[in-house]
């Protein structure tokens, strides 16, 4: 199983919105709130790592959970990487204002290809409507190419987003995301049905110090809950093919205990 992955130009395109300003000659009394950073978040930072730590004694059910939080949150990181980099930008440039659509534009050197970047937020009721464009700059560009598109709240903390690749068509991974309530938050990513193993899923969640992981692959249809605590960095896995299916722990040193 694999999630979808973007070519490494578009990860320099990502560092290059992170990195750009915009001057503005119209702006609105109030600028619509960007994307929650959570909503790009898979909480890699928070599981536990022995680091080589003395008395550190991982067993096999912490072992077995570490590789399979590293493998996706590494693959799906790569495909975050640019609607993060783009929110980023939203925080840091001040928009343009053209009949009440919130604009922020500019022109990158990507690779040493001139390319012209558009984010706009357009208010619908309640609700922002979010869209990233980018198009090569010069004869013979193309026509922009939407990178990623997103509905949230007024406040950030809750909608979807969808994600594209340029070699395809149509959204290759999509997010539903409810940060609201303070520590607690909740986002599950998904290769949209159609695709090379579409239905695949994972789900991150917290609650308090309590992180969750579950992980559904398809077409295998196998299922991986993983669950640790920031504070105290035991946790369990429960996971097709491992352990019978029964749920295995560890504890502070991330050795095997019983349930």
């Amino acid at each position: 199983m694999t999630f979808p992955a973007f070519r490494p130009a578009l990860l320099t395109l990502a560092i290059a919105v992170a990195l750009i300003g915009c001057d503005s000659t119209s702006t609105a009394d109030t600028t619509p709130a960007p994307i929650a950073a959570a909503a790009f978040d898979l909480g890699a930072d928070t599981f536990p790592s022995d680091n080589g730590r003395a008395g550190a004694s991982a067993g096999a059910n912490y072992t077995n959970a570490a590789i399979r939080v590293g493998i996706v949150t590494t693959v799906v990181g790569l495909s975050l990487a640019l609607p993060s980099a783009a929110t980023h930008a939203v925080t840091r440039d001040t928009p343009e204002v053209v009949d009440g659509v919130w604009i922020w534009a500019t022109q990158e050197n990507v690779l040493g290809t001139p390319v012209a970047l558009r984010l706009e937020g357009t208010p619908d009721g309640g609700e922002i409507d979010w869209r990233l464009t980018a198009q090569q700059v010069g004869a013979g560009a193309d026509a922009p190419f939407t990178y990623y598109t997103a509905t949230t709240s007024l406040d950030g903390k809750t909608g979807s987003w969808r994600l594209f690749d340029p070699n395809q068509t149509g959204a290759v991974l999509r997010a539903d995301f409810d940060v609201r309530a303070g520590d607690d938050q909740e986002v599950t990513f998904a290769v949209p049905k159609g695709r090379e193993n579409g239905g695949t899923s994972v789900r991150y969640a917290t609650n308090g110090s309590t992180h969750t992981f579950d992980f559904v692959s398809q077409p295998q249809d196998e299922r991986a809950l993983i669950q640790w605590s920031e504070t105290t960095r035991a946790g369990s896995i429960t996971a097709d093919g491992f352990n019978g299916g029964a749920t295995a722990c560890w504890n502070a040193s991330l050795a095997n205990v019983s349930c």
